[in-house]
């Protein structure tokens, strides 16, 4: 479990950098062909979302109806946001079909979750998420293992997240 999780941790830290240097170009080919990329390109973003997903998750900043250069910095945005998920997923991804909870141990101060789950085939894989209080209404998320929700309804993505937040 842990050896698979250490052994994807590179091939994830290319599939992220790729994906932040690859937005600009895979936002200004959407504004041409629509917020879907074609193919394996849908990679780079989310599996669940086009790039106008922002709007549909009410995300703060995220504006309907852009177009031109507005629309190319929205959609590059969303990417850098959610860079490589198609990857994580697909290609780093457990599968969840018949996936099962073996144990999970949660805790509300700090935000603190800790699942280890469990593929119908029987291999194991594991989540772990906190949110690590700083100062001043910030804190340090940090997501670490497959994410226990599979997004796409296909796969739980490999997540090795590490980002300053502040709370809303």
């Amino acid at each position: 479990m842990i050896l698979r999780y250490l052994a994807f941790w590179l091939p994830n830290i290319v599939f992220v950098l790729l994906a932040w240097l690859l937005s600009p170009l895979l936002a200004a080919m959407s504004v041409f062909t629509g917020p879907r990329l074609p193919g394996f390109l849908q990679w780079f973003s989310t599996t669940d979302a086009d790039l106008d997903g922002g709007i549909v998750q009410n995300v703060a900043g995220y504006k309907c109806g852009l177009k031109g250069l507005q629309l190319w910095w929205q959609r590059t945005c969303w990417i850098c946001r959610n860079p490589a998920h198609g990857w994580q997923s697909e290609l780093l991804g457990m599968p969840a079909a018949g996936s099962i909870i073996v144990r999970q141990a949660i805790s509300e101060t700090p935000k603190n979750q800790w699942y280890v789950m469990e593929t119908a085939k029987g291999v194991r894989f594991f989540c772990w998420k906190r949110d690590q209080p700083l100062f001043g209404g910030f804190y340090l998320k940090l997501w670490f293992g497959w994410v226990n929700t599979s997004y796409d309804g296909r796969n739980h993505h490999y997540a090795f997240q590490i980002g300053p937040k502040r709370r809303q």
